[in-house]
Formats: structure tokens, C-alpha cells, sequence
């Protein structure tokens, strides 16, 4: 089983000082990529990617990160380095109108993503908005996502995502899957 991390950059600070209030609601990871990695035992990454005024954001829902792309070439760089994980890249667009406005920008993102990137088994290339596949990556793991989203009420993800991982991702870690990839919140909460 591989472990992985659900919105893993979303440890950053928002972009914006308006989101502040609500950060708490779009954060799913307290430490940064090399600490999931090194101290975590992740190894797999979950990256979502829109456009706004065509440069890439990295996102969740209405958060946008603050992370330069230097910053983010180099995450992946590292990760590539290690050459043992995967990158899932969902297209975090939720609407009709933003989808049409970036999809072949996140086409073009993944396929450089793919050759900059050789030793990164990337995958998914879904959109949020329809679910469709956007890029079509080689590789196709299975996954199991264990986090409050797809485990609890909205409520429950939309408040105090940490809850869920706080009270069961010892236990989910603990039982593993039989999918290739277990996906949780919080990688540091065991």
C-alpha cells in the first residue's frame, strides 16, 4: 500500500488575506512536500491546478496557495529525484465557464509535467467540475481516499477537516487497503 497525501500543498498560506478566516476549512496538510515524504513515508501527492488570467494557481476549491512556480517546479523536482512516487493532478475548476477557459492549459501543464518529469508516475488528469478525464496519463492506480469528504456529511469536511484525521487515520493507516493507494488528510496526525 502506498500512502498518500490529499491536497498536499494546501499546507501553504492562502494567497489572498481575505481567506484567511476560512483557511481552515480548505486545509488538508500541515507539513510541507519533503517532510510528507521524508518523515511521513508519503508517496504519493495530490495536486490540484487552475488558471487565472492564464498563470497556474495551485487550489483548493476557493483557496488559492501562495507558491511561486520555482517553488513548485522545485517540489517536483525533488519528488522526481526519489523516483519512487506519484503525483495525482486534478484540474480544480468547478464550473463551466472555468473549465472551458483552462482546460488546454491544464492539458499543456500535464504533458510537460510528464517530460520534465520522467521519473514521476503521474496520474488521473480529471476536472472537478464534470469528472471528466482532461489528460491521459500511463499510469491508472487504484485509490482509496479516506478523509471526512468522502467519509462523513459535508459539515463535518467543511468545519474540521483534522477531526476526521485526528480521530481515524491511525486506525486507516493501520488496516490499509486493497487498492494501490491509500489517500488521507493530515499525514501527520497517526
Amino acid at each position: 500500500m502506498i500512502l498518500g497525501s490529499h491536497n498536499s500543498w494546501s499546507y501553504l498560506p492562502p494567497k489572498h488575506w481575505w481567506i484567511w478566516p476560512f483557511h481552515f476549512m480548505a486545509k488538508c496538510q500541515r507539513v510541507d512536500i519533503r517532510e510528507q515524504y521524508e518523515k511521513y513515508g508519503v508517496r504519493c501527492f495530490d495536486l490540484r491546478v487552475r488558471w487565472k488570467k492564464w498563470k497556474m494557481q495551485v487550489a483548493h476549491g476557493i483557496v488559492e496557495y501562495d507558491i511561486s512556480e520555482q517553488q513548485l517546479k522545485d517540489d517536483l523536482a525533488f519528488l522526481n529525484d526519489k523516483g519512487d512516487c506519484f503525483v495525482r493532478i486534478i484540474h480544480e475548476v468547478r464550473t463551466e465557464k472555468q473549465y472551458w477557459k483552462s482546460v488546454e492549459f491544464f492539458k499543456s501543464f500535464c504533458y510537460v509535467s510528464v517530460s520534465d518529469y520522467p521519473n514521476i508516475k503521474f496520474w488521473c488528469g480529471r476536472n472537478l467540475y464534470n469528472w471528466t478525464c482532461d489528460y491521459s496519463f500511463r499510469c491508472h492506480p487504484t485509490c482509496d481516499e479516506k478523509y471526512s469528504s468522502v467519509c462523513y456529511p459535508r459539515i463535518i469536511d467543511d468545519w474540521w477537516p483534522w477531526l476526521y484525521a485526528a480521530i481515524h487515520n491511525a486506525e486507516n493507516i493501520a488496516k490499509g487497503t486493497k487498492d494501490d493507494i491509500l489517500l488521507i488528510d493530515f499525514v501527520d496526525l497517526r
